[in-house]
């Protein structure tokens, strides 16, 4: 195994780093969401259905997910600033092919290369806070991310409504790619190189086997993959079927399930302001706890008002809302913690880990969409069953870097392993 040096504590760890390592990681929802407002002009001009330009939405995901797993091992094998410069030039080549699009393939193609290059965000800006923190700073800078990523599907559409209403969809995308520039420059001129050591053989098919191999006989890093996705798809269940439930079956308006929706997607953004909070207090292992606990117990009074009869727009969003936060609040410390064990494969470990997590989630959403109506019940039973399963998981193999106990004092993220960490500069 290569010896690791971690990196000093320079430039990246200054608050103008740390936002560019947010917006790098929000850079692909905001790609979606600020796209969706425009999707009716964009299907009349081009005389497309719904569902045709509705790909445009489906292919960046696609992409964006597959993405993640050259990004990572690219960025191990080159450094991280080469592989997030590349996969940003990719991002505003795509903005630039879907603004001059004059027919739905080319702008399909666009949005193609859009989510290849998009899928360097969180690849390398987790890899990045792994190179850079200790366990309880690396949770708090991961505990931003997830309150960007979270942030994004609720103000990228009013930017992309403002920009339909007062311009085209056209201008949308020189939007993103200048935000796609912005980040490039901001990244190149704040973030330092933060892998010392790369490792030339890390996209040879051997050593790339062999690193995978090294993931999944981790049982830490397993728990937290499946533990994320089972999250993840409880999110992914709500966001679904929540217009149907919401308006067809508890009577909200189309303004007050905006409202409702935003106030449960606000969850997130409360769990992780939490975690972030709790990370310099508690061992990750008790926050993911915690927030399983609190996701299943919400999830539980959930299905039980629907079970008796008594489902009710409250009776079903604030639920929902404690769930999410439950996400929300796990997320950072399960993503360190699992991350934590291989600072030499970090880009790797964060891509495989992204990939898994939204594989799982959304292979899950897709059979729950096809095995049953919406409905409060069903609603209800699908974050209860996505709820209980990963508090389940988590109980029964819960692995000793996600223990209750606190490491020892200067035990970094790699060190909650029970592994020795390399000698490196003291970090804040």
């Amino acid at each position: 195994m290569r010896a690791v040096t971690a990196a000093p504590p320079s430039r990246v760890e200054r608050p103008l780093a740390t936002a560019v390592l947010v917006g790098i990681a929000a850079l692909a929802p905001i790609a979606v969401d600020i796209f969706l407002p425009s999707m009716p002009a964009m299907s009349r001009e081009f005389g497309a259905s719904e569902g045709t330009v509705s790909l445009a939405v489906t292919l960046f995901i696609v992409a964006f997910a597959g993405a993640q797993l050259f990004w990572g091992p690219l960025s191990d094998r080159s450094g991280r600033r080469p592989a997030l410069l590349a996969g940003l030039a990719l991002f505003v080549g795509g903005s630039l092919l879907c603004l001059v699009a004059a027919s739905i393939p080319v702008l399909l193609a666009g949005r193609v290369l859009q989510g290849l290059g998009g899928g360097v965000g969180p690849a390398i800006a987790n890899a990045v806070v792994i190179d850079t923190y200790r366990r309880e700073r690396a949770i708090g800078v991961l505990a931003l991310i997830t309150l960007s990523i979270a942030l994004a599907p609720m103000i990228a559409p009013v930017f992309g409504g403002i920009i339909q209403e007062y311009a085209s969809w056209r201008v949308v995308f020189i939007f993103q790619g200048a935000v796609g520039v912005l980040l490039a420059a901001a990244f190149f001129l704040l973030v330092p190189e933060t892998n010392r050591n790369p490792d030339p053989a890390a996209l040879r098919p051997r050593r790339l086997a062999a690193n995978y191999r090294r993931l999944f006989r981790s049982r830490t890093f397993v728990t937290a993959a499946l533990l994320m996705g089972l999250l993840f798809a409880g999110q992914l269940i709500f966001i679904s079927t929540s217009s149907f439930v919401l308006v067809d079956d508890l009577g909200a308006s189309p303004l007050g399930f905006g409202f409702a929706f935003g106030f449960v997607s606000f969850g997130i953004m409360a769990g992780a302001t939490v975690c972030r909070r709790l990370s310099r207090r508690w061992p990750p292992g008790r926050i993911v706890l915690t927030a399983a606990a609190t996701g299943w117990a919400a999830a539980t009074v959930m299905v039980g008002l629907a079970a008796s009869g008594a489902a009710s727009l409250p009776a079903t969003v604030i639920p929902a809302f404690l769930i999410l936060a439950g996400n929300g609040m796990a997320r950072p410390a399960a993503t360190a913690t699992a991350l934590g064990e291989f600072p030499e494969i970090a880009g790797l470990a964060s891509a495989v880990l992204g990939f898994s997590q939204m594989a799982l989630a959304s292979g899950a959403s897709i059979g729950f969409a096809a095995a049953v109506e919406p409905g409060p019940g069903t609603l209800a039973g699908g974050m209860f069953a996505a709820s209980s399963a990963a508090l389940a998981l988590l109980l029964l193999g819960r692995p000793p870097a996600l223990s209750l106990r606190a490491p020892a004092p200067g035990t970094d993220v790699a060190g909650a392993t029970g592994r020795p960490t390399p000698p490196s500069p003291p970090r804040r």
